[in-house]
C-alpha cells in the first residue's frame, strides 16, 4: 500500500474534498450541493476558530483520498470535552486500505492532546458499512442521536 499522510486540510484540497463530500452525500441518500465557493467560505470561517474546528486530509501520491472534519466542544457532563467526527469519507476506490482508520487515529490523538474525554461519531442507522467500520475502529453504540432536518 502507498504511504498515507494525514495532514491539516488546506484550501487547495477543497476540489478533492468536494468530490469526497459528494460520495458522502450519496452514502447518506442526500442531495446536497457542494459549491466550491461556499466550501471555501466555510473553510475560512472554520480556520478562524481552530479550537473548535479541525479538518484533516489523507493524501496518497499527492492526491487527497480521505477527509475528516472534527468539532471540539465542551459539556458539563464530559469535563474535558468531546471531539465529534462530523464528516469522514474515504474515496470509494481506496476504502478498506486503512485510510479511514488512520483518519480516526489522528482525531483520537488530537482529542487526547487537547484533554478531551471522548470522541463521538454519528451515522445513518441504515449505513451498515459505516457502522461496521466504526465498531472495528473501537466505537460502541452508547446512545441514540436524534435529529430533525430544518426547512426554510
Amino acid at each position: 500500500m502507498t504511504s498515507i499522510e494525514i495532514r491539516p486540510c488546506e484550501m487547495r484540497d477543497l476540489p478533492a474534498v468536494r468530490d469526497l463530500m459528494i460520495q458522502l452525500s450519496e452514502a447518506a441518500h442526500a442531495t446536497n450541493d457542494f459549491e466550491l465557493t461556499f466550501l471555501a467560505e466555510l473553510f475560512q470561517r472554520m480556520a478562524r476558530t481552530p479550537e473548535i474546528y479541525l479538518n484533516y486530509a489523507a493524501v496518497a501520491d499527492g492526491q487527497v483520498v480521505g477527509f475528516v472534519s472534527v468539532i471540539f466542544y465542551q459539556t458539563f457532563f464530559h469535563r474535558g470535552g468531546t471531539a465529534l467526527i462530523n464528516e469522514l469519507i474515504v474515496n470509494r476506490e481506496q476504502r478498506g486500505s486503512g485510510i479511514g482508520r488512520a483518519l480516526v487515529k489522528r482525531v483520537v490523538d488530537e482529542a487526547l492532546a487537547r484533554g478531551m474525554d471522548e470522541v463521538e461519531v454519528g451515522t445513518e442507522t441504515d449505513n451498515q458499512a459505516a457502522r461496521r467500520f466504526y465498531h472495528r475502529a473501537g466505537f460502541d453504540e452508547e446512545y441514540v442521536l436524534l435529529g430533525t432536518e430544518l426547512t426554510r
